[in-house]
């Protein structure tokens, strides 16, 4: 016998690897970021959208290596936008490994396969901020995280930290 959260697929939990293919999808599935209603994203996601207002939704939950990630669609200073962001739990020990998966380059590599330009923005001292990439009707800014020692030094991979689509 089942129990409900594994026989209902919209309750099951994600991986960070499913919840940025997924987000790939949904990108994939969009011409627009009018076009991402609360259905669009249930079906992409393949989990439950909680709506806050009709400009306001999305998803989170924990997970493994104490980390927790989050899809939602917000009106913002900034105009609308849709985020995908993964974070460490607070006052966790979060594994940086644990959320890095597909890396960031693989990420991209999937937004160039769909048709997108891609183009870097430096701040202060050159120092590189993220990549953008733009397609008509939209715009995905892809957020670096590398893990670093307590040196500061690049330890692994650089992964996804938060992707905004404007």
């Amino acid at each position: 016998m089942t129990t409900p959260a594994t026989s209902d697929p919209t309750r099951a939990q994600l991986s960070a690897q499913q919840a940025m293919e997924r987000f790939l999808g949904l990108i994939r599935a969009t011409r627009t970021l009018q076009d991402i209603t609360p259905e669009s994203m249930h079906e992409a996601m393949g989990v439950d959208i909680r709506s806050v207002s009709p400009d306001h939704y999305g998803y989170g939950q924990a997970l493994p290596g104490n980390w927790a990630f989050s899809v939602e669609r917000h009106a913002g200073g900034a105009g609308p936008q849709v985020n995908l962001s993964f974070s460490p739990i607070p006052g966790k020990n979060a594994s940086p490994e644990a959320a890095c998966e597909p890396d960031f380059a693989h990420f991209a590599d999937a937004l160039l396969g769909m048709g997108f330009t891609r183009h870097a923005s430096h701040g202060e001292h050159n120092r590189w901020l993220f990549d953008y990439f733009e397609r008509p009707g939209m715009r995905v800014e892809v957020y670096p995280r590398t893990p670093r020692s307590d040196r500061g030094a690049p330890t692994g991979p650089i992964c996804v930290d938060k992707v905004l689509i404007r």
